[in-house]
This record gives C-alpha cells, sequence and structure tokens, in this order.
C-alpha cells in the first residue's frame, strides 16, 4: 500500500538538506535512518502539466528513498547495506603521529575481543535471618511494601523500614529492590504476591524442626550501590570475574514472560508470545584514567571513540572509525571520534544502555559495555545491519573529551 499511495510526497529540493544530516550520523545511525524504517517509503515527484511522462519518469515516481538519495548525492550507500557487508576497525590507520593518545587508544591485547562468560551481578545484598532471630522478632519483620509498574510489569521495593525493628537491625535500607525470597523468584509479581512469598517463608522456618538449621534468605537490589561503583570500580572480587579488570553489573529485567498483555492478562492486539533471559548489564573499567575528578553526567557533550561487536558472532557492526569492505563512510572525512549529549540522545541513534554504561566516565579513561538486548535492539535486532534478534552487544569506548575539554580533569 505504502509503495503505490501518491498522497505521500516530497519534493526534490528538500532531499539534499536530509542527506547532509544523515551522513553526519554514525555509520549504523546511517543505515537505520536511510533504509531500516523508511526503505518502503516512495518519493513522488511532481510533474508539471506540460511534461510528458516518460520511462525515466515512470522510474522516478515511485523509487525508494534510498535509491534517490543516492541519484541526488552522487555518493553510494550501498556499501553499508548488506548484512554480510564486513567492517573493520580502522582508528589506528586513522590516526596521525600529532593525533592525541586518547583518540586512538584501544583494548589492551590482554583483553579478549569479547566476552562471552556470564558475569555474576555486583550490585545485590542477601540476608540470611535465623530461625531465633524470627523467634524474637516484635511486630514481624517491619518492611512496608511498594511497587512500580509499567504496563503489566512489576518492581517491588522497600517502601520503608519501621524503627527498631528486625529489619533495621539487619540493615536493609529503604529503596531496595526485592529479588528473592527463600530463593523464590520475586522479580515478576506484585507487592501483594510478594508479601505472600515473605509469609510462607517465615511460617515454614518456624514451623521447622529446631535440628534443621532452616533460616530465611532474603535478596536485595541496591539501586545506588550500581552507581557507586561505577564511580569507584572495585578493585578485589569483582576484578576477578573479567582478569584484571575491575567490573560492576546490574540485571535491568529478569528472565520470563515478556508478552505484551492488558492489566486482566489476555494479549494486547498484534502480540505474541515472547520470553526472555536474564538481562544484565556489565561494563568493565579497560584503562583507568590518569586523573579523574569531574565525571560524565547526564546533559554532558561526550566525545567518544569507541568499537561495537555482537557477543554472539564476536563480528564489528559499528564504531567510530571503521570501513565497510575496505571503503570509507561516505561524509564521515576518516573521524576517529563522534559527539553526543549524555542521556539524551536521540532514540534509535545509539542504544540506550549506553546512558547507563558511561555514567560516570572519566577523559581518557577507556570502559568495555556489554549491553543486554533488552538496552540495545531488542527481540528484532536490525538485521539490515547483521545484528540478529536478542543479539547482545559490546562497546568498547573511551572518553576523548568532556564539554570540550579534552584533558584529565
Amino acid at each position: 500500500g505504502a509503495e503505490t499511495d501518491p498522497r505521500i510526497t516530497m519534493k526534490a529540493t528538500a532531499t539534499p538538506l536530509l542527506i547532509t544530516v544523515l551522513l553526519g550520523l554514525t555509520p549504523f545511525a546511517v543505515a537505520w535512518a536511510s533504509g531500516r524504517r523508511h526503505s518502503l517509503m516512495p518519493v513522488y515527484l511532481r510533474q508539471t502539466a506540460e511534461d510528458e511522462p516518460t520511462a525515466a519518469d515512470t522510474h522516478l515516481a515511485f523509487m525508494s528513498r534510498r535509491t534517490l538519495m543516492q541519484q541526488l548525492a552522487g555518493v553510494s550507500l550501498a556499501t553499508i547495506a548488506p548484512a554480510d557487508a564486513i567492517m573493520t576497525d580502522e582508528t589506528t590507520s586513522f590516526a596521525n603521529p600529532a593525533t592525541d593518545a586518547s583518540y586512538k587508544q584501544q583494548t589492551p591485547s590482554s583483553i579478549s575481543f569479547t566476552q562471552t562468560t556470564a558475569v555474576p551481578v555486583s550490585d545485590e545484598v542477601t540476608f540470611t535471618i535465623t530461625k531465633a532471630d524470627l523467634k524474637n522478632m516484635q511486630g514481624g519483620l517491619g518492611l512496608e511494601l511498594g511497587e512500580v509498574s509499567f504496563r503489566t510489569n512489576f518492581r517491588v521495593v522497600i517502601k520503608s523500614v519501621a524503627p527498631n525493628s528486625l529489619a533495621e537491625r539487619l540493615g536493609i535500607q529503604k529503596d531496595y529492590v526485592v529479588v528473592s525470597v527463600n530463593g523464590a523468584d520475586a522479580e515478576r509479581t506484585n507487592a501483594a504476591g510478594v508479601a505472600i512469598y515473605f509469609s510462607r517463608a517465615v511460617k515454614s522456618v518456624l514451623n521447622s524442626s529446631d535440628g534443621t538449621n532452616a533460616s530465611l534468605s532474603l535478596t536485595f537490589r541496591d539501586p545506588s550501590r550500581f552507581r557507586d561503583e561505577l564511580k569507584n570500580f572495585p578493585t578485589t572480587d569483582a576484578g576477578d570475574r573479567t582478569g584484571d579488570s575491575p567490573t560492576v553489573s546490574t540485571k535491568v529485567a529478569p528472565s520470563g514472560d515478556t508478552t505484551q498483555r492488558r492489566e486482566d492478562g489476555s494479549l494486547r492486539p498484534g502480540a505474541s508470545l515472547t520470553e526472555q533471559s536474564d538481562q544484565v548489564i556489565t561494563i568493565t573499567q579497560l584503562i583507568p584514567p590518569k586523573l579523574c575528578t569531574k565525571r560524565a553526567t547526564t546533559d554532558d557533550l561526550l566525545e567518544i571513540s569507541y568499537i561495537g561487536r555482537i557477543v554472539e558472532t564476536g563480528a564489528i557492526f559499528d564504531g567510530s572509525a571503521v570501513k565497510i569492505n575496505g571503503e570509507a563512510i561516505p561524509g564521515r572525512g576518516d573521524d576517529i571520534s563522534i559527539f553526543f549529549v549524555l542521556g539524551k540522545q536521540p532514540f534509535g541513534q545509539f542504544p540506550p544502555g549506553w546512558d547507563v554504561g558511561l555514567e560516570g566516565m572519566c577523559v581518557g579513561e577507556r570502559r568495555r559495555l556489554v549491553i543486554p538486548p533488552v538496552l540495545a535492539y531488542g527481540s528484532a535486532g536490525v538485521p539490515r545491519r547483521g545484528i540478529p534478534p536478542n543479539a547482545t552487544l559490546q562497546y568498547d569506548v573511551t572518553l576523548v573529551s568532556r564539554n570540550g575539554l579534552a584533558t584529565p580533569q
């Protein structure tokens, strides 16, 4: 229907401006904007009344925007289209002796190209409550539960902790996210459901035989811990997870059913049954900064050099300094870095995981972001860019400058 709809019109004179805008983006964004969503949108070229239609006119009347852009701009964007195109990292070849070291910084050779091993989350805390503690508690655990919901998904949080309660003595904090109760997953139920989990688990421990050493295990996610770790990467236990490089991680979405449903549980129109594995984002500090007193935060203008790979295949799919099938990207000018505003990037230009993983970064620092599908390109992927559905993406990123200053701060 859309390919033959004459109501969709665009004057050819407006197209060069569109080309200029698109060619200023990353190779990935060019592919996205020029083909992924709009490859079937026609461009209807208006003819004057005295023009007689010719074979060429007929050809131009309904051509894809992509083809029209190629003809008007005099450049070929075809190199970025095939999903089987080979992309190479040209950071070193684009650099010159005068280029600042941070621009051409690369991942140390001692670290493998892709991180394929699962990394335990670093922001969860577990409390073990003995039977004796439960017997002596007054007025229950002392926890008030709240919930945050999005569509049919829930997160149960600690809304308040009663003074002088067992929970306060244990150190359970307000705003903790409930992860599990005695091993039962609490991340896909509401506050009423978690309250039932608590009640059953407490009764089970109190009714157990004295010789069984039964206890209540509560696991929470501390939202502030992950943010703090991004500013002060751990150097002991967590660092051992990825060789000698300190690593932090958090689960942004639990495994299970992800089907879009109405509040009554029925499927939304057009929805199908879907599910996902645990969605964990992992950030590894590959190269620490020489000096770090001012860190990247929302609204900062960041200049970064990066290379992106698909974890499942190891293939390069994006980068600030790349070639495709040996050819330079039109409009890029052999640039090594790109600019963007942290937390304010246009939807679809970069994965949302950047806003999470680059928070707290310092000039001269290099990080590895392993981004799960839910913070990347989801269950659809971007097949024409070689990104399959439910792909995990890995970005090795160097912060070159912050708000125009490239010196360590």
